[in-house]
Parts: C-alpha cells; sequence; structure tokens
C-alpha cells in the first residue's frame, strides 16, 4: 500500500487521465496525442504508440511516457504544467483490494521522518492532490510549520503522511486493508480449464481471459485472524525495502543489540549513546570518550548514517569496497549539500575531518562478540577495530516468500530479485510477468521504477490492460494488489 498501491488503487477505483490538449515541446509526442479520437483516454489508447522513441531515466516505456506527460522536461531543470486532466468514471471502476502491512503510505512510514528526499517536492505527489498545496495546509498555514518550493525535498514524514492523506481525501480507503501480512500466494490448479485468446484490433495486444485462478493467504493483524481471497489476478507492488542486504559473515546476525541493518534503529541506538556520554561527563564537556560508531556502505543511507552520528558529535569509522575516487557525483551540489559533504569526507579519508576516519577498499570479515570488528584492506592486511555500533548500510531487496518456491520471475532467473540490477521481467506495455501464471502483474520498485514520479507509468500499463479485456470477457472477479 505504498505510492505504487496507492497509484494503481486511483486508477482502477475510475480516475482516467486524458491529453488536456497543451503542446508538449517534443513535437512527435503532441502529434501522436493529437491523433487519437477526441475523448478517449490514455487507458484507452495505444500505449506502444504514444510511448515510442521516448528517453530517460526509466527502462519501462509507459512510465517515460506517463512522466512526460505529467512533468514535461522535468530532467531539463525546467517545471512545466501537466499535460494531463482526470476525469472520474465511476462506471468503470475495477473492484480490488489493496493488501499492506501497516498504514497507507507503504515503507514511507517505517522511514526516519527527519531525512529529505531526494526527489523534488513536487516529484512525489499523485494525481488530483497538489503537493505543495496540501504540504501548506498540513504543516504551514494550520501548523505554522516549513513547506517546500519547487526546488526544494520534502521531509520523510511530510511524504509518509500525504500518502496516508491521499488514501482518505481520494474515496480509496474502502478498498484499503492495513495491517495485513501476505504469506502465500498460489496459482490453483486449472489444467481442465480453456484459456480464451483475443487479439485487440486497435493494437494487436493479445488480450487473454486468464483461467488461472489465484490463492492469496495472509494474517490480519488488527482482527487478529487469518484471510484467504480466491482471484483472478494479482499485481505485486511491494517496493524494495522489505528486507536488508546482509554481508553474510561470522557475528553478523548474533549480535542485533548493537549490529544495524536499517538507519532508523540506528539513530535509537545513537541517541543511548550520547545520554550514556552525558551521564559520564557529569556536565563537563570534553571529546567524545565511546568507541566509535562503524557504518558500511556508500550509497545514501550510509551517508545519512555518517550525518546522524556527526550530528550527535559520535567518532565515526566508515568503511566501503570502492576506492575513493570512483565514488560517483550524480546529485547536484547545489541541492544536496549534505551527501556532497559526506563525500568529499570519504574522498579526503577524515584526514581534515576530526572524529571521522574513512577505511576505502575495505571489507568487514568478522564481527566478535565483544564488540571487535575484523576488517581487511586492498593489501589483505586485517585490522581489529573496537566499536561501539556497527550500521551496514548496503541497500535492501524486497521479500517475495510468499510466492511458490522455483517461481524465478527476474531478466536473469537464475538470481535474486533486485530492483536495480535483476528487476522483476514484465511485459513492457501491460506489466503482466513474463514468467509467471497469467494473470500476475508488477509495478513500481519491482519492475525497476525506483522513483515516484515514475510509478503512475505501471499503473496506467496494468489498468489498461485490465480494461481491454474487460471490454471483451464480462466474468465479475476481484483484482487483489499486494504491497
Amino acid at each position: 500500500n505504498g505510492p505504487s498501491g496507492i497509484a494503481l488503487s486511483h486508477l482502477l477505483a475510475g480516475n482516467w487521465p486524458y491529453y488536456n490538449g497543451t503542446m508538449h515541446p517534443d513535437e512527435l509526442l503532441t502529434a501522436r496525442l493529437a491523433n487519437a479520437p477526441p475523448g478517449r483516454s490514455i487507458i484507452q489508447q495505444d500505449l506502444r504508440f504514444l510511448s515510442q522513441g521516448l528517453e530517460g531515466r526509466s527502462s519501462n516505456p509507459v512510465s517515460l511516457l506517463m512522466d512526460t506527460l505529467i512533468h514535461p522536461c522535468a530532467d531539463l531543470g525546467l517545471e512545466l504544467p501537466s499535460l494531463l486532466e482526470w476525469r472520474y468514471h465511476p462506471e468503470c471502476q475495477v473492484d480490488h483490494i489493496v493488501l499492506g502491512k501497516g498504514p497507507p503510505g507503504g515503507s514511507w512510514q517505517a522511514m526516519d521522518g527527519n531525512v529529505l528526499t531526494i526527489s523534488l517536492a513536487s516529484w512525489m505527489e499523485l494525481p488530483g492532490v497538489d503537493f505543495r498545496t496540501w504540504e501548506m495546509m498540513h504543516n504551514g498555514v494550520l501548523n505554522g510549520g516549513p513547506t517546500s518550493s519547487r526546488d526544494t525535498r520534502a521531509s520523510v514524514a511530510s511524504v509518509a503522511q500525504y500518502y496516508y492523506d491521499y488514501v482518505h481525501s481520494r474515496g480509496l480507503a474502502r478498498f484499503f486493508r492495513s495491517n495485513c501480512y501476505v504469506t502465500s500466494v498460489r496459482p490453483l490448479d486449472t489444467s481442465h480449464s480453456q484459456t480464451t485468446e483475443t487479439i485487440d484490433p486497435e493494437t494487436g495486444v493479445q488480450l487473454c481471459q486468464p483461467q488461472a485462478m489465484w490463492r492469496v493467504e495472509g494474517f490480519d493483524n488488527a482482527t487478529n485472524s487469518p484471510f484467504c481471497y480466491i482471484c483472478r489476478r494479482v499485481v505485486m507492488a511491494t517496493g524494495s525495502a522489505d528486507m536488508p542486504n546482509r554481508l553474510g559473515v561470522p557475528g553478523e546476525l548474533s549480535n542485533p543489540s548493537w549490529v544495524m541493518h536499517d538507519l532508523r534503529s540506528l539513530e535509537a541506538v545513537l541517541d543511548r549513546l550520547v545520554e550514556d556520554e552525558e551521564g559520564d561527563r557529569e556536565g563537563v564537556p570534553t571529546e567524545p570518550q565511546c568507541d566509535p560508531v562503524l557504518i558500511v556502505g556508500a550509497g545514501l543511507s550510509a551517508a545519512d548514517a555518517v550525518i546522524a552520528a556527526r550530528f550527535r558529535s559520535l567518532p565515526i569509522l566508515h568503511v566501503f569496497r570502492k576506492k575513493a575516487g570512483e565514488l560517483g557525483k550524480q546529485l547536484p551540489e547545489n541541492m544536496y549539500p549534505e551527501y556532497h559533504k559526506v563525500h568529499q569526507m570519504m574522498g579526503d579519508g577524515g584526514a581534515s575531518y576530526p572524529c571521522y576516519t574513512a577505511l576505502a577498499e575495505h571489507r568487514i570479515v568478522e564481527i566478535t562478540p565483544d564488540h571487535k570488528v575484523h576488517v581487511i584492506g586492498p593489501n589483505d592486511t586485517v585490522s581489529v577495530h573496537k566499536v561501539s555500533v556497527v550500521a551496514i548500510l548496503i541497500g535492501s531487496h524486497p521479500d517475495l516468500n510468499f510466492l511458490p518456491p522455483g517461481l524465478a520471475l527476474g531478466a536473469r532467473p537464475s538470481q535474486q530479485i533486485d530492483c536495480r540490477s535483476n528487476p522483476v521481467d514484465i511485459e513492457p506495455y501491460t506489466h503482466k510477468v513474463v514468467r509467471a501464471p497469467p494473470g500476475m502483474y508488477a509495478l513500481g520498485p519491482l519492475t525497476g521504477d525506483n522513483f515516484v514520479r515514475f510509478l503512475q507509468g505501471g499503473a496506467v500499463a496494468i489498468t489498461s490492460h485490465i480494461n481491454k479485456e474487460l471490454k471483451h470477457h464480462t466474468a465479475l472477479y476481484y483484482n487483489i494488489i499486494i504491497s
């Protein structure tokens, strides 16, 4: 029930996008949009035709199409009005249920609320509710708090609240079932049934009425009871943050009180360290006496951990595998000064920064119960460091343990699903999962769309395909979104 599931629910509820006739800087795209019959939604058009020739930061063509229409020329630093308007068609509603482990907002509800988003605030919004207007009413006018400008990022806390409010303000709450853990998604045996196949005469897309039925089981924490749905379609929108990546070294999992794998848990431990330090000093300011906080990783989460520890004036030992000179600078410095500062510290090695030491080209080989960490360097030399806390922040991967064993869904079937290097293999214009029984779809980070601004493309592709199938088949069924 994160932004992927919310975006799809909004469309399945009957909210459809229409081209508003505004000229796009891409004249060929404008011509393709103008070529459609009057009064036809994007949902009803040939997505393959509309998406051709578009380029951008997504590998999914419909995601690029929707981003181009909603945020024209965004990657050029422009903020142009959307080329879409949204109309509500209650007669086009597709019955569905959105299952989520927590409240609407998905993993955004579990993140540290003080961290700023990577994307601009306006790129975090969903159709029909302008983020800055919402934020002004929620944080600004009502509470006297700060609001975002066009060139600023939003706090994670604001984004999480925005998604929660969005579900209720857009009338989607009736489709959402929160505090539900999905434990099993299995195709039912349909070996004796037949599959009806037709071809959409307008687009050439194969429309296959999926005879495979799905059994979705889980547990509802709110009612303290199990649940089970039998459905014809399942949409996976679980995101990428369920399971943190592990180093796989001895001692990593046997010391859970001081070996962390997420920023929120780390910050709670850092606060306790600060309290202990202040108690020991008895009001006399001194240099920090605790052992260093060891942070593993070279990505944004690791950088957030460095920032958090520095804010608390704690000593830091930063371990990462890359050479300092190989670290990328993909984020503009004027918008992301805190990350560029950490990058500068990593390149410097810590020589110019008190209480910070960087160990480039190093990796951990063992963590012992006495708070000692064995680290190996580029010359295979091993050093031992006494630390107070270890934060291993090397990314995460989705939890798909509810799927049948042996169901290889990635672009590289033999490897674990990874939202950056091995996303779920989908049909690009329908988002149907390629190596799954009929009726399974995926969108969002599972398909490589790791930014909110690209999520609506997958939702449009799925809604379009379902709508075109429903034009040919009149059977009633539930459509389940697992998120």
